[in-house]
């Protein structure tokens, strides 16, 4: 890793935000960085309560270079913002996205959720989050009513 993107990284995390920024700005310069120092603006700018301006960030890094991880924070972290101001539309296209390239990644399903109940999607929404609880959770109380759950979660208003 560059020696200006670890202290880029570091000066966020000590919230000197303007340094940091300084550092990457001089990087999206670099072809090689643009889309690592794209991708640490747009954190940069989330962490700060930014999201309207963490989302061009987090476009442009996803037309830079960036590996397997970066690629899924890009698309994970700019679905997040576009949910939180609101558009639901938009971060539903990049939740699914996420879905289909890395499906491993669970960690977007509590977000992919919120944004199917703003879409007034509630019943998908709390179907997934109980499918996920149940295969994610080590909880043995839990899991001792795994079978009901799932078969609940795939009809939540059948009535027995």
């Amino acid at each position: 890793m560059d020696e200006k993107l670890r202290l880029a990284i570091e000066l966020r995390q000590q919230q000197q935000y303007e340094k940091s920024d300084a550092l990457l700005t001089e990087l999206v310069q670099q072809p090689e960085f643009y889309g690592k120092a794209c991708l640490q603006l747009a954190w940069n700018c989330d962490v700060q309560g930014l999201e309207h301006k963490a989302i061009p960030y987090y476009q442009q890094a996803l037309t830079g270079e960036l590996n397997d991880t970066e690629r899924f924070d890009a698309i994970f972290g700019l679905a997040s913002s576009l949910r939180s101001i609101g558009e639901y539309q938009q971060a539903q296209q990049c939740f699914e996205q996420a879905r289909e390239q890395f499906p491993q990644r669970v960690e977007l399903l509590p977000f992919y959720a919120m944004n199917l109940y703003n879409l007034g999607r509630s019943k998908q929404a709390v179907e997934l989050l109980l499918s996920t609880l149940i295969e994610q959770t080590e909880n043995p109380d839990i899991q001792s009513y795994s079978a009901a759950i799932k078969l609940y979660a795939q009809d939540l208003d059948r009535v027995w």
